[in-house]
């Protein structure tokens, strides 16, 4: 199976956007993992399961948008 199309994969990815969106909304140290589960849709044994801290969670998303940065610039070359 494809890393992209696993649900551990898309989980992760949501994670990551409900994280993202929620920063736009607020410092890292007033987002609780509860509101990241709730906003994302995720129990918080999942959270777990993908991390053990909210600053795992925010190296993966800084990787994440890293990642959707350089695609978009290849894009753009091609």
């Amino acid at each position: 199976m494809e890393k992209s199309s696993s649900k551990y994969f898309h989980t992760a990815r949501r994670m990551d956007r409900a994280f993202l969106n929620l920063l736009e909304k607020k410092d890292m140290e007033y987002i609780t993992v509860k509101e990241l589960c709730e906003a994302a849709g995720v129990n918080r044994s999942t959270f777990y399961l993908h991390y053990e801290t909210i600053g795992d969670l925010l190296a993966e998303s800084v990787q994440y948008m890293n990642e959707q940065f350089l695609e978009h610039m290849q894009l753009r070359v091609e």
